[in-house]
């Protein structure tokens, strides 16, 4: 039985009951076009009428919005395209992986320097862990630093020292040349030696020794000496360090009981034609011999009275 549909009222036919009617080319196919035709005018003339404006997308509203690639990008009004979202994923994979070789290796650097650490620990916990760690300071050179020790500074840890170990200081003797200690550490102080003759009356005139401008004027040498010498007790020997030319004898005698007596007198002295003279007087003193740097000196008792001798010698350098 024919039926037509809801909206349009288009005829329709129920193959099971209208199988045998003969096809009506005007109400099965015209009549229904002419439905749809009229439908659809109306349809477009409605829309002409509509107005609809569609804003661009944002944070906060619904809209048209721009597909973009780019991942470095920092717009808020452009959707990502799956090429994008690769991208990113790829550089996000790789900094995983890269962060997980970096954790390693703080890791280990914590490790070789005595901290515990382990690649289960977060990065808050390894980060915690290297700000304890006590940063090497200084300013050392390894030239600074014995040999075969190591050491760290500022700049680096883990140096070694090449300052030669020298040992004990030791002593330096002035001499008539420069001498000098190796540059290096030693163990204890160096002592330079000093010699309290070092003073300008032992340094002849005009030379300097060490700063000491010296002030001795070269000339002949003498030696003096104060004795007593008892009557008939032998020879009285000197070593005045040079040969004797002259002997100055200042004695006092006892020639009669309370009674003394001074005399000062030359008793010895060599001539310029080499050969030698003693002298001899009341007090019977004289000069045995002159023999290489000594003077021999005695008193006899060929003179009445003479007890005792109380001599001052003074000795020229020949």
């Amino acid at each position: 039985m024919a039926s037509n549909t809801p909206n349009l009222g288009l005829l329709k036919k129920d193959p099971m009951t209208d199988g045998n009617e003969t096809f009506n080319i005007e109400t099965m196919l015209n009549e229904n076009w002419d439905k749809i035709d009229t439908a659809v005018g109306q349809v477009r003339e409605g829309l002409e009428n509509v107005n609809v404006d569609i804003p661009d997308a944002s944070l906060t509203e619904k809209g048209i919005v721009q597909l973009s690639s780019a991942t470095n990008g920092t717009r808020e009004n452009v959707a990502a395209t799956e090429k994008a979202v690769k991208a990113a994923y790829d550089e996000a994979l790789a900094g995983k992986q890269l962060g997980v070789e970096q954790k390693a290796n703080v890791v280990a650097a914590l490790n070789s320097i005595g901290v515990s650490a382990s690649t289960s620990e977060t990065w808050a916990q390894l980060v915690a862990k290297m700000a304890g760690v006590i940063r090497a300071t200084g300013n050392a050179n390894p030239a600074d630093v014995l040999a075969g020790k190591t050491f760290s500074n500022a700049s680096g840890n883990g140096l070694t020292g090449t300052m030669p170990n020298r040992g004990a200081g030791g002593s330096v003797i002035p001499g008539t040349i420069n001498q000098t200690k190796a540059e290096g550490y030693y163990s204890s102080a160096i002592t330079i030696l000093g010699d309290p003759n070092l003073i300008p009356g032992n340094i002849r005139a005009g030379v300097n020794i060490f700063g000491i401008n010296g002030e001795l004027v070269e000339g002949k040498r003498t030696f003096s000496v104060s004795g007593v010498q008892v009557v008939s007790s032998g020879p009285v020997v000197y070593d005045v360090g040079f040969r004797p030319g002259v002997l100055m004898y200042l004695h006092k005698y006892e020639d009669i009981p309370g009674k003394i007596s001074n005399l000062t007198r030359v008793v010895g002295f060599y001539m310029p034609n080499g050969s030698f003279y003693t002298a001899s007087g009341p007090s019977s003193v004289g000069v045995s011999e002159f023999f290489g740097n000594s003077v021999s000196i005695y008193m006899s008792a060929t003179q009445p009275g003479i007890r005792e001798n109380t001599y001052d010698i003074l000795v020229y350098e020949r």
